[in-house]
């Protein structure tokens, strides 16, 4: 019996060290691999010169504008003038002259028709440099550049998938995973019908194909500026 609790006393220290050791490498691994949402803000770079991806800019909003003199930024987080990283942003590309556009979207649905038909004319149209933003930079930025790779570089939906990275901290769980959904259809639909990717090979089967739940209609052009909001959005503070 003294021999098993001299083991046991033994062990336990040595299970703790084990443990506590395990903990600090999963942190150390966790820390690399998410060292850029982490640390730098979640910028990359999607097409040099040109495209930029990134979280909420707060701090450094003003750097990025001036050192990737960007033209347009896309913020597909939401928000309202009741927030104060809204309105400083609203406010800066005001000063600097640079176009706001303001889309709205879900981190954790089944993106709708309208989003992806509203991202693709925008791509066809807006001033370059492009900042694109949500809060994290992980997931609707991660679907946005995916598009814009897809529209106007004319890369094959699964190389787009690469757009949703661990490296931006994107962890296709609980929600997330709905955005990829467009992409992987189209290459099914793709492979199914034998053909090859094209742009407005794209922009048709999104129109003709994709199951969503709203009707395709007419769309008028997202206009650069923030979202007009109703009298209750401005009393709560909700987008």
């Amino acid at each position: 019996m003294a021999q098993v609790d001299e083991i046991t006393r033994v062990t336990k220290p040595r299970r703790a060290r084990w443990f506590i050791g395990a903990v600090i490498v999963a942190a150390l691994v966790a820390a690399i691999a998410f060292r850029n949402p982490l640390f730098r803000g979640n910028v990359g770079v999607v097409e040099p010169q040109l495209v930029f991806r990134s979280a909420q800019p707060v701090a450094n909003l003003q750097g990025l504008i001036e050192q990737n003199h960007l033209a347009t930024i896309l913020n597909l987080r939401g928000g309202s003038h009741q927030d104060d990283w809204y309105a400083a942003e609203v406010r800066a590309t005001r000063e600097r002259g640079v176009d706001f556009y303001d889309l709205p979207m879900s981190a954790t649905r089944r993106p709708r028709r309208r989003e992806l038909l509203v991202l693709l004319d925008l791509f066809d149209r807006c001033r370059y440099p492009l900042l694109i933003h949500c809060k994290s930079g992980s997931d609707r930025t991660g679907l946005a550049t995916a598009l814009y790779l897809m529209s106007r570089k004319g890369v094959p939906p699964n190389q787009a998938l690469r757009a949703f990275a661990l490296d931006y901290g994107h962890v296709p769980l609980f929600g997330p995973e709905h955005l990829h959904e467009p992409f992987k259809e189209y290459g099914a639909w793709l492979e199914a019908h034998r053909l090859a990717h094209r742009p407005e090979r794209f922009r048709t089967w999104v129109e003709r194909e994709y199951v969503s739940d709203d009707p395709l209609t007419t769309l008028p052009p997202l206009l650069t500026g923030p979202r007009r909001e109703t009298p209750s959005q401005a009393r709560s503070g909700r987008p």
